[in-house]
């Protein structure tokens, strides 16, 4: 059977999720509402691109951290996730192909190049910071990201938000709680729950330079 969640647990990673939650509000710049409609189809267009190479990084990483994954029931789960990225990446590089573009032209941003090399590097970490920090913090903040490009794309291009919510959103949900019960599972003594508190503050504060950088471009591309 299940273990039990000691209650203390359980409340330390419903007020990190709401830690998390409470910085990013009004963070994710990448896309803006407020512009003319062919601008923010542009920024969309930018979005999926630098999707692909985020999709395709995420396989690598998930790759390198599996071998250094040692409980069991964390490491069993990681297999789904790899195969899903490498969906993710074959689904946004077709619909990019189907709308003219060429997906493997794209120079991802340095930023979210050293991200990702930051992630990779840090298999040797404990498991609860990997998973707070990629899992638990990054996909939670991707279903929000997913959610809103949902939203705006819906009238711009439904075929993409289309795929969007029924190929990607799901699965990135089903990551995000991977990071959940890993830290449920793990979180159970001061000293990890502050491993994974600051795991999160540090990825957040990663992507959200990764996400200015982005919008900078895209507004200059735009």
């Amino acid at each position: 059977m299940p273990r039990a969640v000691d209650p203390s647990v359980n409340q330390f990673v419903k007020a990190l999720g709401a830690e998390n939650k409470a910085f990013w509000a009004e963070r994710d710049v990448r896309l803006d509402p407020g512009v003319l409609p062919e601008v923010l189809l542009s920024q969309i267009r930018y979005r999926m691109r630098q999707g692909v190479y985020n999709e395709l990084r995420s396989v690598e990483l998930i790759a390198a951290w599996l071998p250094t994954v040692r409980e069991r029931e964390i490491r069993e789960l990681l297999p789904r996730q790899l195969d899903d990225e490498q969906r993710h990446y074959q689904l946004l590089r077709r619909r990019l192909i189907d709308l003219g573009e060429d997906p493997d032209s794209y120079d991802p941003l340095p930023e979210w190049v050293a991200l990702f090399d930051w992630l990779v590097s840090a298999r040797d970490r404990p498991t609860i910071e990997k998973l707070a920090m990629f899992q638990f913090a990054g996909e939670t903040q991707s279903c929000e990201g997913f959610e809103t490009l949902i939203t705006l794309a819906r009238e711009l291009d439904p075929e993409t938000a289309h795929l969007y919510r029924t190929q990607l959103l799901p699965d990135e949900h089903r990551h995000a709680a991977i990071g959940r019960q890993a830290l449920l599972l793990l979180a159970d003594t001061p000293e990890r729950q502050r491993q994974a508190q600051e795991a999160c503050r540090e990825m957040n504060r990663r992507v959200w330079e990764c996400y200015r950088a982005h919008r900078a471009r895209a507004d200059r591309r735009a």
